[in-house]
């Protein structure tokens, strides 16, 4: 495109269209040329300024600003960028305080509408700005498309917002906001399809541009990549120490988890502890972390973010929301029983959930719903739940706040069941402010919820010992039969998946578990195993094969245990459950982390044809491979020490002949055992309900 050497008017609106539309490099030789010319005039400067801040060149963006302040105080283009300038920095107490002034001539400018829609959004007065975006001429610009979808997403309905943004992107195919913008709304949207292609359109362009790492650092952490999410975790870090940059802290913690450094994240997040409501998302995420390694500071840690949880106006609204709380009902009827659940999705969760209720299909006494409370697009396993008789199901994941709150409670539950803790989509929130007048801990989550109003966590009588310490604010409820039950649903692959031969030669020790739990103590015991049998192996799954730099981190770690990472055979992620189970077809005998152990992945090995060698733990988190274990009547691999768990393996190594030829023993095993019987623990689980119903209309 040719521009006249002198700046014109339609030049610089032409200039202006290139900028919106991201097509910087073109621009910038114009105006260079123009601002030589004149060098105080308001419309190259502005321009100038403009595009420096699509580029998110902030540094020199604020000199150009600064010298607009001084040459144009007054004009329209200086505030509206002012506006930019602290909308873009969280300015919003600063930009109040402006008063009216500073938007003096909004009506006559769609610039300085925009950016008061802009900043009701950001106070999150959804009804205000919808008003505004209501009024705004039509057809829309590229701008007001992305604050219309911002709105919706702010509110919860990431696919609205997609659908709306996504053929801007035909338009403005160069566009960096509009590429970031959409990049997080298909990763909130779980549109899993479209995440990479996103990702790799935007990388192409701008590279790691710092305005990308934080969707980087996602888009890595998606693909079971942890080691390259760190790394562009860490690079999003050295940019926010030099100019303003987006950074996901709670990304940044998973980049940790997933290599195996979840001791360092108390360290890490030393300076946001003292502040919960800076970022409440971020400590649930932490509380969660802390639990799993059984951090003493778990309790102080919940105890913080409860009182400055209970110091919000939020939490007032929450309390208040709906009908109210409903009180237990004096009736000789089937209680109503809501599971609520962040997780509907094929996560270890819902497979547990369909076994049981697939087993005790139209043998329930009880009448029970299932509530989601987290969009999970394509990747909803909703479908799996409506062949159930007296099954019912809810999604309120398009609701925010209190009107969440409200919709569980016009339910009118007798019983609600968390199944998140404080896990990712949990909902916490509505559990603090009471969405029935019981309220129960169970299977999600392997500690205690913290809240007082928590009434029950359910365990059995080995995740719960009679000697139990654990820190908790529930009341323990053992159950006589296991906690939970292995029993696949007939639609899941695990239900036929046949067990597989094991491979030749030395014998194969091996976890499919989280590279989260593989601990230092956890990677010194498998170091002594694999020194107790010579020639063995130790074969693990937890990220991408081809993920060098997860590797190498796992590498040093290892060479520091006394783990010699040539012994280690790293398994692929195939893409198919059916593809994974059969993988286990190359391990002989399953080695359990500590103190974080597996559970789903116990049951998982056990029904391939894996048996299982665990250390028994003092707490929910470390006695959960026991509780199934002994479940399944195979308490004898069990053991009360370190030094049992390396005789153990020793012992089983020397047997690998006979462990080989009898690897259908311990399918068989689990089905007749009680850790078989889904419908038994489902039963078990209605009795338990209908108990606790009765003690809360006694304590009336």
């Amino acid at each position: 495109m040719q521009f006249p050497l002198q700046p014109s008017a339609s030049a610089l609106q032409a200039l202006a269209v290139l900028i919106r539309k991201g097509q910087l490099v073109a621009v910038e030789p114009w105006l260079c040329e123009f601002l030589r010319q004149k060098p105080h005039a308001l419309e190259p400067l502005t321009l100038m300024a403009l595009m420096r801040f699509h580029s998110g060149d902030y540094v020199n963006f604020g000199l150009l600003l600064q010298r607009l302040l001084e040459l144009h105080p007054q004009a329209l283009y200086t505030r509206w960028l002012l506006i930019q300038a602290m909308l873009q920095k969280g300015q919003l107490d600063v930009l109040e305080a402006e008063g009216e002034a500073i938007w003096a001539g909004e009506d006559q400018s769609q610039l300085l509408w925009l950016s008061r829609i802009a900043f009701l959004l950001n106070r999150s007065c959804f009804v205000e700005a919808q008003k505004l975006l209501d009024r705004f001429p039509s057809p829309c610009c590229l701008e007001a498309l992305r604050l219309q979808a911002r709105s919706l997403s702010l509110q919860g309905d990431f696919r609205g917002a997609l659908n709306l943004l996504y053929p801007a992107l035909q338009r403005a195919p160069r566009h960096r906001p509009l590429l970031a913008q959409l990049l997080e709304l298909v990763i909130d949207a779980r549109e899993a399809k479209l995440v990479v292609p996103l990702a790799r359109q935007a990388l192409s362009l701008y590279g790691e541009h710092p305005d990308l790492l934080c969707h980087v650092t996602t888009v890595k952490l998606f693909q079971r990549q942890p080691g390259m999410a760190r790394r562009s975790a860490l690079m999003q870090q050295v940019w926010a120490s030099v100019r303003p940059t987006p950074i996901n802290l709670a990304n940044q913690i998973c980049t940790y988890e997933q290599t195996g450094h979840t001791d360092w994240l108390i360290h890490l997040l030393q300076q946001y502890t003292n502040n919960p409501l800076a970022d409440l998302p971020l400590h649930s995420n932490l509380a969660m972390h802390l639990a799993s390694i059984e951090a003493p500071s778990y309790s102080r840690h919940i105890v913080r973010m409860m009182k400055a949880v209970k110091s919000t106006q939020v939490y007032v609204q929450h309390k208040h929301a709906g009908l109210g709380v409903p009180r237990p009902a004096i009736a000789n009827r089937p209680l109503r029983i809501a599971w609520v659940t962040g997780d509907l999705t094929p996560h270890p969760v819902s497979r547990f959930l369909l076994g049981f209720f697939e087993a005790s299909d139209r043998r329930r006494e009880h009448s029970h719903c299932l509530v989601s409370v987290r969009d999970h697009g394509t990747e909803t396993c909703a479908d799996w739940f409506e062949q159930f008789y007296n099954l019912d199901f809810v999604d309120v994941s398009n609701l925010q706040g209190c009107h969440r709150v409200a919709a569980i409670r016009d339910l009118q539950a007798d019983v609600a069941i968390d199944l998140s803790g404080w896990t990712a989509g949990h909902f916490m929130a509505g559990f603090i402010a009471r969405l029935a007048s019981v309220q129960v801990n169970y299977l999600g989550y392997f500690a205690s919820a913290g809240i007082t109003q928590m009434d029950y966590w359910i365990g059995d009588e080995q995740l719960f010992s009679a000697n139990h310490c654990e820190w908790h604010t529930e009341k323990l409820w053992r159950l006589t039969c296991p906690f939970l039950a292995w029993q696949p649903a007939s639609c899941l692959p695990e239900a036929s998946a046949e067990v597989t031969d094991a491979d030749a030669g030395p014998v194969h020790f091996g976890s499919f578990n989280h590279n989260r739990k593989l601990s230092d103590r956890t990677l010194r015991l498998w170091a002594a195993v694999l020194a107790c049998a010579p020639g063995s192996r130790l074969v693990l799954k937890a990220n991408a094969k081809d993920d060098l730099s997860t590797q190498e981190l796992l590498r040093r770690r290892m060479h520091r245990a006394g783990l010699d990472p040539e012994r280690v055979v790293w398994l692929p992620l195939v893409p198919t459950p059916a593809e994974h189970l059969h993988q286990y077809h190359h391990i002989d005998i399953a080695l359990d982390p500590v103190p974080n152990g597996g559970c789903t992945t116990t049951c998982e090995a056990l029904w391939m044809g894996v048996p299982v060698i665990t250390l028994e733990g003092t707490t929910y988190v470390s006695r959960m491979s026991t509780a199934v274990l002994r479940g399944a009547g195979l308490g004898s691999w069990v053991c009360s020490s370190e030094e049992a768990y390396v005789q153990l393996a020793r012992e089983k190594a020397s047997e690998i002949n006979l462990l080989r030829s009898s690897r259908h023993q311990w399918r068989r095993q689990v089905a007749k055992s009680p850790l078989g019987d889904a419908a038994g623990l489902m039963k078990h689980l209605e009795q338990a309900f209908s108990a606790m119903h009765v003690a809360a209309i006694k304590s009336l």
